[in-house]
């Protein structure tokens, strides 16, 4: 499903701007105005984004010191402090957004509550910042492109508030891999509303029930505001019945869920025909209403989780299922789960690195927590940290010796890894002694010299 990146621009930020119109999925951060630079002496250069940014957020808490908390919100609130794609935001201790120059319509409503465009809780983070300051990433729209971006928030927790700045990382911005498919439907169905918005109605119908447009199991449904399908590529013979009270196989009337979304969307579960099996599976399909019409997208359920025996299928699932959880829980939620020893289960277990590879979950090993991945070396001298900081959002197998938890012996990992968002993921298997496949019966040294990965 490719069309032109220029063309997703337009729809992604329409349907963000009305989401967070909402505020649900809603955004705080509206397109600034470049003002003078002025007052920016011993500034450092704005090519260097994370320096200026945390030099911007700095200049706000001394003004606030300065001036007071009135002072200083009539400031923040005043489209004059706004410096090209920089601005201060202000949450209070109740996550309430209190400070925002150019969207004085969100002052009043939950920063706490907000999600980006493709699900992840922010807002969360935003109000689990400390005095030392925190990045927070997201998605959110550029100021100059109007589409959802990368965005990287710096954020201080200061005298009972939340005072953040944040700038744009374009290079980074990319759709998400369809092995995260709770982010990737969100991704399609604001694809879909942009076509409508820039491509119009008529175009965006034949291109939805054509078949082009199946991608596998992904594709868009459509349906009118009394609930007639109006687009379904996968199920053209439903195109033109109504759908408001359709039931599943188990009698569920999901067709009245799907009617009842919003702007700023819900998930509906039901069973649905899959296009590639023609079986009956359940589907988890995000909905949101847009300009009158409902549009959707959904994944199939396998309901199958690959058995231990298929070490590397394992492997793989544990590493998505933790990505799963990290999109519906969030960042916080996320580090304390797989930080707990009781997520070890024999060989299997997950960790977690932030962008730049420090270990921020590690339930073996908590000294390993804050060591930075790209020095990791095991007792061969192989440096796998370096491989490790090569993983994509495809994912990259990385190999290296290791103690298998199961009775301490080292043994070669296998370690899949891959990066979503502002983190890295990884689980991996050893090889069994004496296994053809691998030849991994040598001595490689004491466990205890060895890195932990």
């Amino acid at each position: 499903m490719r069309f032109s990146r220029i063309l997703l621009h337009a729809l992604v930020v329409a349907a963000v701007l009305a989401l967070g119109a909402a505020g649900v999925v809603g955004q705080d951060e509206p397109t600034p105005v470049l003002i003078s630079e002025d007052g920016t002496a011993g500034a450092p250069p704005r090519s260097d984004e994370a320096a200026y940014t945390q030099w911007f957020v700095r200049q706000a808490v001394e003004r606030y010191d300065a001036e007071g908390r009135d002072a200083a919100l009539a400031y923040f609130n005043d489209p004059a402090s706004v410096d090209g794609q920089w601005y201060v935001f202000v949450v209070n201790a109740e996550g309430i957004l209190i400070g925002h120059a150019t969207r004085p319509d969100l002052r009043g409503t939950s920063t706490a509550a907000r999600h980006d465009v493709f699900g992840k809780p922010y807002g969360q983070e935003i109000v689990a910042a400390t005095a030392e300051g925190r990045w927070v990433d997201y998605y959110f729209d550029h100021p100059d492109t109007g589409r959802p971006e990368q965005k990287h928030s710096w954020v201080v927790a200061h005298d009972g508030l939340f005072i953040g700045s944040g700038w744009y990382d374009v290079e980074e911005s990319a759709a998400p891999p369809k092995i995260i498919p709770r982010a990737y439907a969100r991704y399609l169905v604001a694809e879909a509303i942009e076509r409508y918005d820039t491509q119009g109605r008529d175009y965006t119908l034949e291109y939805h029930n054509s078949p082009d447009s199946l991608d596998g199991e992904w594709y868009v449904f459509i349906a009118d505001p009394k609930g007639i399908s109006l687009a379904n590529a996968n199920r053209t013979d439903i195109v033109g019945t109504d759908r408001s009270n359709a039931t599943d196989i188990t009698g569920k009337n999901y067709g009245q869920e799907i009617m009842a979304t919003t702007a700023e969307g819900t998930w509906v579960d039901y069973y649905f025909t899959h296009p590639e099996t023609g079986e009956e599976t359940q589907k988890h399909s995000w909905v949101v209403r847009h300009d009158g019409l409902t549009f959707g997208v959904g994944w199939h359920e396998s309901g199958e989780v690959p058995p231990q025996t298929d070490v590397a299928g394992y492997s793989q699932y544990l590493v998505h299922d933790a990505i799963e959880r990290y999109v519906r829980d969030g960042r916080e939620a996320v580090v304390e789960h797989y930080s707990d020893p009781a997520t070890v289960d024999g060989q299997w277990y997950a960790i977690l690195a932030d962008r730049d590879g420090t270990i921020i979950a590690h339930p073996l090993d908590s000294d390993l927590i804050g060591a930075a991945t790209a020095e990791l070396v095991d007792v061969r001298g192989q440096a796998f940290g370096e491989e490790i900081m090569t993983a994509d959002t495809s994912g990259i197998w990385v190999d290296f010796y290791n103690p298998d938890p199961t009775d301490g012996e080292t043994r070669r990992k296998h370690l899949w890894v891959i990066r979503y968002d502002d983190l890295m993921f990884g689980s991996g298997w050893y090889s069994v002694p004496g296994s053809e496949a691998t030849g991994d019966t040598v001595d490689t040294g004491p466990a205890e010299d060895t890195a932990t990965g």
